[in-house]
């Protein structure tokens, strides 16, 4: 696996890459055991408590069926990601500008290309499956007019996510925080980083306590599980602005004791309110979580974690996460069709959702090859243009 050699040639972190490749399998096993199997109540229903490998494994799957935890994980590694250069270039020169030029170059060519392969090979899944099964989903939405809202990220405003591919509400999501990204930029070199955070805490908490109150997201006609606002996922993101910031010095660093209390207090929270079903609330609570795994990830002995063994095969996926993250539901749509005829039926053990879940890892491999790794050079040499 050359992930050592991939990741320095892209200048990127390893511990970083391995939970971007965390994350992207937390959302496949998620979706997968979800549609493949028949779950842990049918299972135990079926084999009660006589020693069954099959079903014992079926069983510790369960922490899988919290997988949707890998998009806050994402959005806190997006948040880094995207402001450690400006971290580093505010640290040099705090009058520093803003590019606005170059950070839309940048991002266009790392997002779009991807995006629009993984949309029309959407369609060209859904239209083979509509010809293979005779089947479609009523709600589902394959009009043109959906594709180019999902094209332009206003998938929830104008029109339902485009096709069969449910993930990409959490793209919208992603573009909508890179577009108020200067914000962010501009408060933090102004006011501080730690004022920054503080802002968008407080945002995301009123906006959450509107929609409580008001039911602002209920009035949009094509919401769907999460979004289309992005609102209560801007602390998330800013938190990993924040670790940017203390990376380069210019936030003052909580220290690792508070660090490990905001971890264990994030999680401990957000368990529960997750376990409750409040999962908006829960939110803020796995940023904290998340951010403490991020900080401890750039440390030393996060580093020699994910350096070796597990970590290293994590690295490998992360490095073509957002390829699986991007085609994996099409991926796994497909296998299902051809190994069970239907989108509906259910296997009583889970062994076709884990090989289903791998083959959907080789595709989008080789998807990465085909669109992202050229998509990943360009903006280089865009950037470079710029300079020139």
């Amino acid at each position: 696996m050359p992930t050592t050699h991939l990741s320095e040639s892209l200048k990127r972190i390893e511990s970083v890459d391995a939970l971007r490749g965390l994350a992207a399998l937390l959302v496949v096993c998620n979706h997968v055991r979800s549609t493949y199997w028949i779950g842990i109540t049918a299972t135990y229903h079926r084999y009660g408590m006589r020693p069954d490998f099959s079903a014992l494994i079926g069983y510790l799957s369960a922490p899988l069926g919290y997988g949707s935890l890998g998009v806050t994980l994402f959005f806190v590694l997006s948040g880094y990601c995207i402001h450690r250069r400006g971290a580093q270039r505010l640290a040099k020169d705090s009058r520093v500008a803003f590019d606005y030029k170059a950070f839309a170059i940048r991002r266009f060519w790392r997002i779009y290309p991807t995006y629009v392969a993984a949309l029309l090979f959407t369609a060209l899944v859904d239209w083979w499956i509509l010809a293979r099964t005779g089947v479609r989903d009523p709600g589902q939405d394959d009009s043109l007019f959906a594709f180019v809202t999902s094209l332009l990220t206003l998938q929830g405003y104008f029109a339902y996510y485009f096709g069969s591919n449910l993930v990409f509400w959490t793209l919208a999501m992603e573009v909508h925080l890179y577009l108020a990204y200067p914000i962010l930029f501009l408060l933090s070199k102004k006011f501080g980083p730690g004022n920054t955070l503080l802002f968008t805490l407080a945002v995301g908490v009123a906006y959450l306590a509107a929609n409580a109150l008001f039911g602002i997201e209920d009035h949009l006609p094509y919401r769907f599980q999460k979004g289309p606002i992005f609102l209560p996922y801007w602390f998330t993101w800013a938190l990993g602005f924040y670790i940017a910031e203390i990376e380069a010095g210019r936030a003052q660093d909580f220290g690792k004791n508070l660090w490990r209390a905001l971890t264990i207090i994030g999680f401990t929270v957000g368990a529960c309110l997750t376990w409750r079903g409040w999962h908006e609330r829960a939110e803020m609570f796995w940023a904290l979580f998340f951010g403490g795994l991020l900080y401890w990830s750039l440390g030393p002995q996060g580093r020699r974690f994910w350096g070796r063994g597990f970590g290293i095969g994590l690295a490998f996926v992360g490095v073509f996460s957002y390829s699986l993250y991007a085609i994996h539901v099409p991926l796994l749509e497909v296998f299902h069709v051809l190994i069970a005829s239907s989108l509906t039926y259910k296997f009583s053990t889970i062994w076709p959702a884990l090989g289903a879940a791998a083959c959907s890892v080789i595709g989008a491999w080789l998807f990465f090859y085909l669109v992202e790794w050229w998509s990943i050079r360009k903006p280089r040499a865009a950037a470079v243009q710029i300079k020139q």
